[in-house]
């Protein structure tokens, strides 16, 4: 027979049962309102797809001297690359020239191992040096009397690059070369927009401030020297090799107090270096060259490696707003939560007590239907029937006949 299971409320005795519960109720109570509320701030709606834009400015001189160029003057528009200002910049510490290169032919450089060669066999014509400078002419090229290892002849841009030791980086006062990053944001879910520009009615706030944690927070202006330190590293030491430096942007919003606690936070990391691998995977070098002509139209170049630091600036961040659902879904959670109480306590008392028989007879009662022939029953005991009677009925199934012997005739 199908059945129904209703509720009903028993009250325990039990000193321990009721001490677990109400920890656990304050549990659940401190949870809700410490972490959930607190320092969750379970009752905002969240955003964290953050809109971004980040344009960057970089300013310094620095004089170099070297035996090809002599004295040079090297401003942001020289060393900055790219000079528009982008969220990724290169600024230039060090740097090999190789000038007036013109095209004609020229023996490889040695340490290109495909530029190796013992006689013209190893320089096919036409075939180009795999990582080096040219096409081979076919001719291997060795010093007088000498019967080894010999380059390739190679058609390219002659002399080709010079290759030195590391040295003092010619740009090393690079170091005190500032940045200045502008960011702005936009959480588009509640229309709120804001930069990192510290909003003061002081004009020259921008012209001698500079970042500092303690000092002042919320400027955008950093010292290079400065952002490398943080990392870890010396700047002397990465200008050599160069390398790749992060600058995370992160703003963490709570618009429920303002525009004004709405303000970034600024991190620094080295990006180009791993402890799983070896350092040979580190640093930051490329290339590129400046053309020229001379009075009689041939084409000359001078060819720059360079080396430098980049900086990749990320932005990330999120906001909240209060707002009445996620409150009532976090309340509704705490309330099942108080629900879970009770059912542990009931386990215990029905599953692990002593008196575990107790409580589930007094917790669960069976109701059944009673059956017709039982209320008649019942109805005739009540009106003064006896009781071997009733008994009797119940047996034979028949109603007001008994059972006594006839009289004899």
């Amino acid at each position: 027979m199908p059945t129904y299971k209703t509720g009903k409320f028993a009250v325990a005795e039990n000193k321990t049962v009721a001490i677990l519960y109400q920890v656990f109720r304050l549990s659940v109570i401190g949870y809700l309102i410490g972490w959930v509320f607190v320092m969750n701030k379970g009752y905002q709606a969240r955003e964290e797809s953050i809109q971004s834009s980040v344009i960057t400015k970089v300013k310094g001189v620095v004089l170099t001297n070297s035996s090809d160029t002599g004295l040079s003057l090297w401003g942001p528009e020289d060393y900055v690359i790219p000079p528009h200002g982008e969220a990724s910049l290169f600024i230039t510490t060090d740097f090999i020239e190789t000038p007036n290169q013109k095209l004609g032919n020229c023996p490889e450089s040695i340490k290109v191992p495909d530029g190796l060669c013992h006689d013209h066999d190893g320089c096919q014509l036409g075939e180009a040096v795999t990582a080096g400078h040219g096409i081979k002419t076919g001719r291997c090229l060795k010093s007088e009397n000498d019967t080894g290892t010999g380059t390739c002849e190679i058609y390219g841009w002659c002399p080709v690059e010079r290759s030195q030791e590391p040295h003092v980086p010619l740009l090393g006062k690079a170091e005190n070369f500032t940045i200045y990053i502008k960011n702005f944001i936009r959480f588009p879910k509640f229309s709120f927009s804001k930069s990192n520009i510290l909003e003061t009615n002081d004009d020259n706030y921008l012209k001698k401030c500079i970042y500092d944690e303690a000092a002042h927070p919320y400027c955008p202006i950093f010292r290079v020297g400065d952002i490398i330190n943080k990392t870890g590293h010396k700047f002397q030491d990465m200008a050599k090799t160069g390398g790749t430096v992060g600058i995370l942007i992160n703003w963490n919003c709570d618009l429920d107090k303002g525009s004004s606690h709405c303000q970034p936070r600024y991190s620094f990391t080295r990006l180009d270096v791993s402890t799983s691998v070896s350092s040979i995977t580190s640093g930051y070098n490329f290339r590129y060259s400046r053309y020229y002509k001379n009075a009689d139209g041939q084409t000359y170049r001078t060819l720059f490696k360079v080396y430098g630091i980049r900086f990749d600036i990320m932005v990330n961040g999120k906001a909240g707003k209060f707002n009445i659902v996620p409150t009532l879904i976090n309340i509704g959670a705490g309330l099942g939560l108080m629900k879970l109480g009770a059912v542990v306590c009931d386990l215990v008392l029905l599953r692990l007590t002593g008196e575990r028989e107790l409580y589930r007879k007094t917790k669960y009662e069976h109701v059944k239907h009673e059956s017709k022939q039982m209320k008649k029953s019942d109805a005739r005991s009540q009106d003064g029937a006896p009781e071997e009677v009733v008994n009797m009925e119940l047996l034979t199934g028949q109603e007001g006949v008994t059972n006594a012997p006839q009289a004899s005739v």
